[in-house]
């Protein structure tokens, strides 16, 4: 849970907030994200990503995509002293990120955005957040 807004150094470190490395670990597992942001998955929670992703019919073109998608860009980070994970530039390309981030939790996992993306992503929901609940069920808010 959270939102919290750091920059990327020139080297590609990123600040992640204690708050999510305290959950993490001392390695974690970042990839492409959907809406060009990027994932970044606990080696536990990995695991079931792997396995989910497993299930997925290797006789269906676009699953074949998305796994490739997923798995060649997924990086093994550790963090250093300064709690910092270094993020590989391809990733960062995805990612459209330059300098500031947003460090957002979602459920299982946290994403990084480029904060100016994350800002217009979440404009763009507000706007349509009743119609979005309504379409996706019964929440039981």
């Amino acid at each position: 849970m959270g939102e919290f807004e750091h920059s990327i150094d020139n080297k590609g470190r990123l600040i992640i907030p204690a708050k999510f490395r305290n959950q993490v670990g001392s390695t974690c597992v970042v990839t492409r994200g959907m809406d060009h942001s990027l994932s970044v998955y606990t080696m536990e929670e990995w695991d079931k990503v792997k396995q989910r992703l497993a299930q997925l019919p290797s006789t269906k073109g676009n699953a074949r995509k998305f796994v490739r998608f997923i798995f060649s860009a997924a990086t093994e980070c550790e963090f250093d002293k300064q709690g910092r994970i270094n993020i590989p530039q391809n990733l960062l390309t995805h990612a459209e990120i330059d300098k500031k981030c947003a460090i957002i939790g979602v459920s299982s996992h946290f994403e990084i955005w480029d904060a100016d993306n994350w800002s217009t992503y979440q404009a763009d929901a507000a706007e349509d957040f009743d119609d979005i609940a309504e379409e996706i069920g019964d929440l039981n808010f």
